[in-house]
């Protein structure tokens, strides 16, 4: 089922594609600015058009059929955000135009001055956008920090801290100095709990070994735990869980470990990712393998890569579930605005709470990660990392559905 959406929604998207490419190839054909000499307009109108077999070449590449090269998933990004902004600012302006026209008759904006217009928005935008992604690099990780309430948990597991790491993408964007700083605040938290919800490396089999050496000392107080993600079976193949165990990284593949804190007991759970189905048997998820082991009173803690797993059998038994894999799109906003996750995902970003009473306080959280897939660009969805604090509702009160503190 979500696979057929995706191919849905990926074939349209890939169609309106194709011809909005053409629509901006044919503007800088015929109405190319003055500052444009030959044979600059014909040369662009050519990358718009041999860009628009990119996303062929993406499909052809992830089923085994074309080589993948990282620079043409790099090209491809690239291209779909500079001519998406492009085309904004492009719109922009020839909105603008329109009410002037229609408030000052006597004089209005027509023909080349009025496409004019319209490009050199367009590329003003685009530069002011990456002007922006730039200084947001400059940045330290965002630290979000929330405080759920779950009607069983034990007292004795109240307070508890979970630090959930996400889309790290060793090797991809970030220099070594930048995943330090990363890890610096990390390890300042001093969380319970450190848990990765999967793509700590991008494309490199050597990335797991920078992620070893900078990540490898950052431990939670009471353990740290890992599944894998899309990259990792991408880069690693069916030998993903072995070789990331070899690095020290603590991979859960489809079972489960205990935490005791007092007389509490946490159960952490780690389901594959659905990237594993591809490397045959013994790879992907298996939630009833994964729940085998988990004994009535546990709290459970359950970590998977991909949120589009967060349904069924996982939410009625999970009473916190942590995923990441979306970046949140990488480019808009929080709930209630939209971004580039929404397309594709139903849990995009942020906290999601099950929506049948019978599973009041079962809750999902999906970080935007700290990495960056295709291009070096994130607005306003900036690196995050979360700390969870669990808590128990005070004796005798109703439990809050949930609250985020700053």
């Amino acid at each position: 089922m979500i696979r057929q959406r995706f191919v849905r929604v990926f074939w349209s998207s890939l169609i309106l594609y194709e011809l909005f490419c053409l629509f901006l190839a044919g503007i800088i054909r015929d109405h190319s600015p003055s500052y444009l000499p030959p044979p600059l307009p014909g040369i662009l109108e050519g990358a718009f058009l041999l860009a628009t077999l990119l996303p062929l070449y993406l499909v052809l590449s992830f089923r085994g059929f074309l080589p993948r090269r990282r620079i043409l998933n790099v090209l491809f990004f690239l291209f779909y955000f500079s001519a998406g902004v492009f085309f904004v600012g492009f719109l922009l302006s020839q909105t603008l135009i329109a009410l002037h026209n229609l408030l000052f008759s006597d004089s209005k904006i027509t023909g080349a001055s009025r496409w004019t217009a319209g490009e050199s928005t367009g590329g003003l935008l685009l530069l002011t956008l990456f002007g922006i992604a730039l200084f947001e690099r400059l940045r330290p990780p965002r630290v979000i920090r929330k405080t759920l309430f779950f009607p069983g948990l034990s007292p004795d597991l109240s307070g508890t801290t979970l630090l959930h790491l996400s889309d790290l993408h060793v090797g991809a964007w970030q220099g070594k100095g930048s995943l330090r700083r990363i890890a610096e605040t990390a390890r300042g938290l001093s969380a319970d709990l450190v848990v990765y919800t999967g793509d700590m490396i991008d494309y490199r089999p050597e990335e797991t070994r920078i992620f070893e050496k900078i990540f490898g000392s950052l431990q939670g107080r009471l353990g740290t735990f890992a599944v894998l993600g899309n990259h990792e079976y991408w880069t690693l193949g069916k030998r993903a869980p072995d070789f990331m165990k070899s690095r020290g990284v603590p991979i859960l593949k489809n079972e489960s470990r205990i935490i005791q804190r007092r007389g509490g007991r946490i159960r952490v759970v780690g389901v594959d990712d659905p990237a594993g189905e591809d490397e045959g048997s013994g790879c992907g998820p298996d939630i009833a393998r994964s729940f085998q082991d988990v004994e009535e009173g546990e709290f459970v803690l359950v970590l998977v890569h991909q949120p589009t797993l967060w349904e069924g059998e996982l939410k009625d038994r999970a009473d916190l579930t942590l995923s990441g894999h979306t970046h949140g799109g990488q480019i808009g906003g929080r709930r209630p605005f939209w971004n580039l996750a929404r397309i594709f995902f139903r849990y995009d970003a942020g906290l999601f709470e099950a929506e049948s009473p019978a599973l009041h306080g079962h809750f999902l959280h999906v970080s935007t990660g700290l990495g960056y897939y295709g291009i070096p660009v994130r607005l306003g969805m900036a690196p995050e990392m979360t700390l969870i604090t669990l808590c128990a509702p005070a004796s005798g009160s109703p439990a809050p559905a949930g609250s985020s503190l700053p």
